[in-house]
């Protein structure tokens, strides 16, 4: 008899959109998909494919579909038992299940976590890996428990971080080889063998949710640094110039000795204009000020009467 498994995501995300489609690739039956609430469902990587979510595909055919304002809600965890699930798999649903919606499944209740637990747990491990500089990136399927990602690992897969990885495209190479892991979670379950081992105690960090303050460049950092925050994040990344707010879409290392004060602007190239930070320089091409238009930063500067040698804040 097929395994009865219950999807936890965000319908939001592309994250939650594959690995469902690879549940549905499975001989598992889906009894029930379960959203996070409408005004939760923010992410660092929302893109979705072209396919419907997995809450449109369940109304579709009459799969019950919730979005509890929390899942350990006494007359949710009821309408969970309910469907007698075997399983619980999820995918990017940031909600934490505790000790009673976690006894509802038959064998086990497994989240899909885009780090290699016991590092980087809680929110937006991609983009917490990449802004501080990781070689090393990846997804673990992990055993739920009531701590926030402190459940016994199942499975892993390791993932190689690039120079212009955004958290999209370090996403997009995770997901690639964590898909996979549906089909082999829904097999062993199916057999009685899903390994486990515990996290080491002691070892990792847990990381929040980003605020404002995340994506403000402060010229004072090294320009690596800098370089780093605006590619990994593109088009979120700003400072104040001229009054107004310039979100910064690329940004390339100029390897040079510098000893202008940091945000000094050096030179004005044809699109590119080059700045000083704490420690070297960065070369920017593409900005948007506030909701305009993007355009390039030699533009913006002319445009703001920015000549080499003023400070840009």
């Amino acid at each position: 008899m097929p395994l009865r498994v219950v999807f936890f995501g965000n319908s939001t995300t592309v994250f939650s959109a594959r690995h469902f489609y690879a549940l549905l690739d499975t001989p598992a039956d889906l009894e029930a998909v379960v959203d996070v609430p409408p005004h939760r469902r923010g992410s660092t990587n929302p893109a979705t494919d072209n396919r419907p979510s997995f809450v449109e595909y369940a109304r579709q055919r009459g799969i019950p579909a919730f979005e509890p304002a929390s899942p350990n809600d006494p007359p949710f965890v009821a309408a969970a038992a309910k469907l007698g699930p075997d399983l619980f798999i999820a995918a990017g649903y940031i909600l934490i299940l505790k000790e009673e919606i976690l006894r509802v499944p038959r064998i086990l209740s497994a989240n899909f976590h885009a780090s290699l637990l016991p590092d980087y747990r809680g929110k937006h491990p991609v983009f917490w890996a990449l802004r501080s500089g990781e070689k090393w990136a990846g997804l673990t399927a992990h055993a739920m428990d009531p701590g926030i990602d402190t459940g016994d690992i199942l499975y892993q897969v390791k993932v190689r971080t690039r120079h212009g990885d955004t958290v999209a495209s370090l996403y997009d190479r995770i997901i690639d080889q964590s898909v996979t892991l549906v089909e082999r979670l829904v097999a062993d379950a199916a057999c009685g063998s899903i390994p486990r081992r515990p996290q080491p105690k002691g070892q990792g960090a847990y990381y929040s949710s980003t605020t404002e303050d995340d994506f403000r460049i402060d010229w004072s950092c090294p320009a690596e640094q800098v370089r780093r925050y605006i590619t990994v994040s593109p088009g979120q990344c700003f400072a104040e110039i001229g009054g107004r707010r310039v979100f910064f879409h690329d940004a390339r290392l100029e390897r040079e000795e510098v000893s202008a004060r940091p945000g000094t602007l050096l030179r004005l190239g044809r699109t590119r204009a080059v700045v000083s930070t704490g420690w070297g320089a960065v070369s920017l091409g593409r900005v948007q000020v506030e909701q305009g238009s993007v355009e390039s930063m030699t533009i913006l500067c002319h445009r703001l009467g920015l000549s080499p040698g003023d400070r840009l804040n």
